[in-house]
């Protein structure tokens, strides 16, 4: 197998993997019970976090991944947070500016209603959502990252002391 086909081999296996975790989600909403549908939502997002992050190392776009985070410390657990394979002497990324309003728009147009947004100032978002909103946390990073193209999600997980999910994100260039 030369390296061409192992490239397509393993895009391939992260679209399926891709769709075993919107298989999963959609019967999570779909259950009977809340055991079945906490079942079928940790399966969702543990595809959904292998093919997103299978897929970034694939496009060699690390700033993708969901395993990536800043240095910041956010106050959060049981988010994901940066491996140790990660460059840590790395030059900062400049991220662009986007004004509250126009980031609470393109959240809701998404269908993600945050409960709260601050823009911090090296311009990244950090964005918590009610942890009784309908969504798994997979399908909300989905919302977020698909409602602009230029927009990084560097972490999500659930607040310490809320127990609230959030995502932090930023806008990039482009």
């Amino acid at each position: 197998m030369d390296a061409q086909q192992l490239l397509h081999e393993l895009r391939s296996l992260a679209n399926r993997w891709a769709l075993r975790a919107r298989d999963y989600a959609r019967e999570a909403k779909e259950a009977k019970d809340e055991k079945q549908a906490s079942y079928s939502r940790g399966f969702a997002d543990g595809y959904y976090k292998a093919a997103t992050e299978l897929a970034a190392m694939l496009q060699g776009d690390a700033s993708r991944a969901t395993g990536t985070v800043r240095a910041a410390n956010t106050g959060a657990s049981g988010g994901t947070t940066a491996g140790s394979g990660q460059n840590a002497t790395a030059s900062p990324i400049n991220y662009v500016s986007v004004s509250l309003g126009e980031i609470v728009n393109i959240l809701e147009f998404a269908g993600a209603s945050p409960r709260d947004v601050n823009v911090r100032p090296d311009k990244t978002v950090y964005a918590v959502f009610s942890r009784w909103a309908p969504h798994s946390e997979s399908e909300r990073v989905a919302m977020i990252a698909g409602a602009d193209p230029r927009i990084v999600i560097l972490s999500f997980g659930k607040v310490k002391d809320s127990s609230d999910p959030y995502v932090e994100f930023a806008f990039k260039e482009g």
